[in-house]
C-alpha cells in the first residue's frame, strides 16, 4: 500500500477564504466530480480573515503604511508564481491505495462555499503495491466423498 501526495500551488488569484477539494476516480478511470476524497475543503490561507472590498487586491495589499501581509508574501516558490507573490504548495495525502492506476483532480471552493465548475487537469499515479494479507487461515471441514476441504480466514482489511 502507498499514499499519493497531491500538491496544489497557492497563487495570487486565491483569496483569503478560498479552499480546495481533491476528487478521485478510485481506479476506475472516471473522476467523480461530485464526491471529494478530502474530508472537507482545505483552506489555502488557514486562520486568515476573508478579504473583502478595498483590501481584496492592489494598493492596500502591498507593504504600504507599515502594513504587514500575513498571507505568505515573499514566501514559497517564486519561480512558479507571479512576481513577488507566494506560490507555496499546499499538500493533501490520500488514504493508502493498492494496485491500480488512480486519477486525481482539484477543484476550488470560494469563501461562500461555491465549487468551481471546472476541475484541474487529471493527474494519474500508478500504484503497484498489494493490500495487506489475509489472516487467521484455519482448516474447516473435509468432505471425504468429494475430496474437498474448506478453510476460513479473516480477509484483508483493504478489500
Amino acid at each position: 500500500m502507498e499514499t499519493v501526495v497531491i500538491e496544489v500551488p497557492r497563487r495570487r488569484a486565491i483569496r483569503g477564504g478560498d479552499a480546495f477539494e481533491v476528487f478521485g476516480d478510485g481506479g476506475t478511470g472516471t473522476i467523480d466530480a461530485q464526491t471529494p476524497v478530502t474530508d472537507r475543503p482545505i483552506a489555502f490561507w488557514a486562520g486568515l480573515p476573508r478579504r473583502d472590498g478595498h483590501t481584496e487586491g492592489g494598493h492596500l495589499v502591498g507593504l504600504h503604511l507599515d502594513h504587514v501581509i500575513t498571507d505568505g508574501h515573499l514566501s514559497g516558490r517564486h519561480i512558479a508564481a507571479e512576481h513577488l507573490w507566494p506560490a507555496a504548495a499546499m499538500t493533501f495525502v490520500t488514504r493508502p491505495l493498492y494496485f491500480g492506476v488512480f486519477g486525481f483532480a482539484v477543484g476550488v471552493v470560494d469563501q461562500a462555499g461555491n465549487r468551481s465548475e471546472q476541475l484541474s487537469a487529471v493527474a494519474s499515479r500508478v500504484v503497484n503495491a498489494a493490500p495487506r494479507p489475509a489472516g487467521e487461515l484455519k482448516r474447516g471441514t473435509f468432505d471425504g466423498v468429494t475430496q474437498e476441504m474448506s478453510f476460513t480466514l479473516t480477509p484483508s482489511p483493504d478489500l
